[in-house]
């Protein structure tokens, strides 16, 4: 089954090497989106074998794309301010960032230590 997936902060290392590892491990993507900064905007990224244009990370960008799983690796700032936009409009988003950590109500998942703690989530 494939997904709608957004990577936030593609141009980034860490966004950039979530799209190295996707795409090695053939990860069933139905539609991709990339999000950076307004400096990225309209900057292209290949993913298996196709270019895709990066998108500034803003609300009208996010909001009629019914995004499944939104990848977060862009500070903790813009986690707490975009991934409870991508949540509201379905989204569950996976942050990398320190941004949620101490929030009780967000599951923080090492997937060798606790994989359960995934299924319980607000979206974020």
């Amino acid at each position: 089954m494939s997904c709608n997936l957004a990577v936030v902060g593609c141009t980034g290392m860490v966004g950039r090497k979530f799209l190295e590892v996707l795409e090695e491990r053939n990860f069933p993507v139905k539609n991709l989106y990339l999000y950076a900064s307004a400096k990225s905007d309209g900057k292209v990224l290949k993913f298996s074998g196709k270019d895709y244009v990066v998108e500034e990370l803003k609300e009208d960008n996010i909001k009629n794309k019914k995004i499944d799983i939104a990848l977060f690796s862009a500070g903790g700032s813009t986690s707490l301010e975009f991934a409870p936009v991508f949540s509201k409009y379905g989204a569950v988003v996976v942050d990398n960032s320190s941004a949620w950590r101490m929030d009780k109500d967000i599951p923080l998942v090492v997937p060798e230590v606790n994989p359960e703690d995934i299924k319980w989530n607000n979206g974020i």
